[in-house]
């Protein structure tokens, strides 16, 4: 019962000394951890860059402008694993409030190669965030899929769609089975929620149904539904919800 109390109540028995003192290691374990998170396609970086949520995973982040504008948003850390920044793993970076999380681990997935005129190499990124003031940790996962599979016109890019697909439930299970809580964001490029096992996909308030913008989160964790924000200068909304771990 004590893992549900908030750090606001823990202080106030603290204070009132009913609970016994212990070390901020003990303190933070009983804290719950509130965290925002948020996804947007920036259309090849045209998009105004804003500070959506404390963990923010973009897309088509393929430009030397996009780059040029993540590099400028302050109070921010980011994770671009290819060497160069034009690297199409760079594409799906992933942003991170540097005051309130440390990086304790990372990763990156190619999920299938490119293809001139049809696609660029896709993968799946993720990190490991650790709470600076909590301890708490929570792995936040941002992936981008191939376009045009199901909307009627290349129906032979489905294969390449499931396989992007078969990586993405690999990288969450694993995840989840190192005890982790996991937020997996994304432009999932179909109109359609997927079972992911132990994670659960969050509607957006207000939008009748499911946008290919997409936040799935561990079973549990979820505050409510997605919101849908501004476009600010995209072709795709932004999309944020607000996380309990």
């Amino acid at each position: 019962m004590l893992k549900l109390l908030s750090s606001t109540v823990l202080s106030l028995l603290l204070s009132l000394g009913l609970l016994p003192s212990s070390s901020s290691e003990q303190t933070a374990a009983l804290a719950v951890t509130t965290t925002t998170v948020a996804t947007h396609n920036t259309l090849h970086g045209q998009a105004n860059l804003k500070p959506l949520a404390d963990i923010i995973g973009w897309q088509e982040v393929d430009t030397a402008e996009g780059h040029s504008k993540l590099g400028a948003m302050e109070y921010y850390d980011h994770f671009r694993p290819g060497d160069d920044r034009l690297d199409a793993r760079n594409s799906i970076a992933i942003s991170w409030r540097k005051n309130k999380f440390e990086k304790t681990g990372d990763g990156s997935r190619l999920t299938h190669g490119g293809e001139a005129g049809v696609t660029p190499s896709r993968f799946v990124n993720w990190v490991v965030l650790k709470n600076i003031a909590t301890g708490a940790k929570l792995a936040f996962v941002n992936t981008h899929y191939i376009s045009g599979a199901w909307n009627g016109e290349h129906p032979e890019r489905q294969e390449r769609w499931r396989t992007h697909n078969a990586v993405v439930h690999e990288v969450v299970a694993d995840l989840r089975g190192r005890g982790l809580p996991v937020v997996l964001v994304g432009d999932f490029n179909r109109p359609l929620s997927q079972d992911i096992p132990g994670m659960n996909h969050l509607n957006t308030a207000g939008v009748s149904g499911v946008p290919i913008d997409q936040i799935y989160v561990s079973v549990g964790i979820g505050t409510g539904p997605a919101e849908r924000l501004e476009k600010y200068g995209s072709d795709h909304f932004a999309y944020t919800a607000t996380v309990q771990y």
